[in-house]
């Protein structure tokens, strides 16, 4: 920016903790309350900056703030010659960044004028009355944040309820912010603690409630003055209001509970029988590789109506001895923000790995995998190489070889993407080739799966 040599170019910086458009000491009216203060001693020479310096929601007790740090910067680029502010704390409520600040601003000649504390002008003695003031403004948010803590503790000590979303099943109360159950999701609450008692499952459950029309909670955002919730429900949704002792007349502590002065909606007995169904439910934890080699195909397999990655799941039968039979299923279970999972797709597992190991008894497949290495040799070392292995190490080599595999189902073809080191295995007599690693996409009939 260049201005004649006459010319103060000035920028008013405004800063609100908290984002309340509505609010008479927001930036809006902080930035009206500058400029009049600067038409009242109606210096002839002063031009405004183009730029707007507003910090809407940022804490004044940290420099990590946008319209700070583009002020700094311009400050530091001689662009700006005269800051107004309603008010030391709107700059910094702590001391030693105050100082940060001021010592830059004196170093750049900028001039800082305060519309509340207008004595505070550029000499030794408003330096000192400044970092008092900075002072003073550190000591009182040290004060509001011990004062936070004691009502948090006060609040917790008589079973109220802190702060953040009010849960389905309960609104809060208008004058004293507490939890009073709502008529209708209170109920709703009961069914689903009903159902999932009765042995339903959270997708079973969210369907239904899906089928019905009930949805999510819906909240306003004062922030952002956005609607957010009044969704579909979700699996994961039904399992989190299992989970959650509200509902019982608690509070989540941390990794413990303590009691809520707030009515419960669900009795303990109830509770404690969904709790036995999830815990029961819940996959066991395994010992290292004893899971997760059981699909060597896991996360590599794009589903062919949403394009995502399919998942897997296992159902064990108990055959009435210590054995039991473990099916296994490559499917798609996607019910991410409320989408539906696509019916339908789903592969027996043995049968589908089956299907992929088969097609390397086929050279095709070798010449295209070995790309540039290619030639009769190296096929049929490959090929021999691959029969030798027994299934297990088999599997190893195309859970780190294999990246991709889509399904064209209509035509009943596979079309594998290889990792870039795929043919390194089969390549042992061709270590000094100076040809680049491939991954090339193969495609090829399988038959069915």
């Amino acid at each position: 920016m260049t201005a004649p040599t006459d010319t103060i170019i000035s920028a008013i910086y405004t800063r609100q903790s908290v984002e309340t458009p509505d609010d008479v000491s927001s930036c809006q009216a902080q930035r009206m309350v500058c400029q009049d203060f600067a038409q009242a001693i109606g210096d002839r020479h002063e031009q405004w900056c183009e730029e707007d310096f507003d910090d809407d929601g940022y804490s004044g007790f940290t420099l990590k703030r946008p319209a700070m740090t583009r002020l700094r910067e311009r400050v530091a680029r001689g662009e700006i010659h005269r800051i107004y502010a309603v008010a030391l704390d709107r700059i910094s409520r702590r001391l030693r960044d105050a100082l940060v600040l001021f010592e830059e601003f004196d170093q750049a000649g900028v001039e800082v004028r305060l519309v509340h504390q207008a004595e505070l002008i550029n000499s030794a003695s408003s330096r000192f009355l400044r970092h008092m003031l900075a002072a003073f403004a550190e000591f009182e948010r040290e004060m509001i944040s011990d004062r936070i803590a004691e009502a948090r503790a006060r609040l917790k000590r008589h079973g109220r309820r802190l702060a953040g979303l009010v849960p389905y099943g309960y609104d809060a109360d208008p004058v004293t912010k507490q939890l009073v159950p709502h008529p209708i999701e209170a109920d709703r609450v009961r069914d689903i603690f009903k159902r999932a008692a009765a042995g339903e499952l959270p997708s079973q459950i969210a369907n239904e409630f899906n089928k019905r029309g009930w949805l999510t909670k819906q909240y306003h955002s004062k922030r952002s003055d956005t609607l957010r919730g009044g969704r579909h429900w979700t699996a994961r949704q039904i399992i989190d209001t299992l989970h959650n002792p509200v509902y019982i007349g608690q509070f989540a502590d941390g990794q413990t509970t303590r009691p809520g002065a707030h009515p419960p909606i669900v009795d303990q007995r109830t509770f404690k029988a969904v709790q036995r169904q999830l815990t029961n439910r819940r996959p066991r934890r395994r010992g290292p590789g004893s899971g997760r080699d059981l699909f060597p195909l896991r996360r590599k397999i794009v589903c062919p109506g949403c394009g995502r990655l399919l998942t897997t799941y296992r159902i064990n039968r108990n055959t009435g001895g210590r054995t039991a039979i473990v099916y296994r299923y490559y499917t798609c279970r996607s019910t991410a923000g409320g989408r539906p999972k696509c019916k339908g797709i789903r592969y027996n597992a043995g049968p589908f790995e089956e299907a992929v190991r088969s097609m390397f008894k086929d050279c095709a497949v070798w010449n295209q995998l070995l790309g540039d290495d290619a030639t009769d040799t190296t096929i049929k070392h490959a090929m021999t190489v691959w029969s030798t292995l027994i299934p297990r190490w088999q599997d190893d080599w195309i859970r780190n070889a294999i990246e991709r595999i889509e399904i064209d189902e209509p035509a009943s073809e596979l079309a594998i993407t290889f990792a870039a080191d795929a043919k390194k295995p089969f390549l042992a007599q061709n270590q000094g080739s100076d040809h680049p690693p491939v991954n090339p996409p193969v495609r090829i009939e399988s038959g069915r799966f």
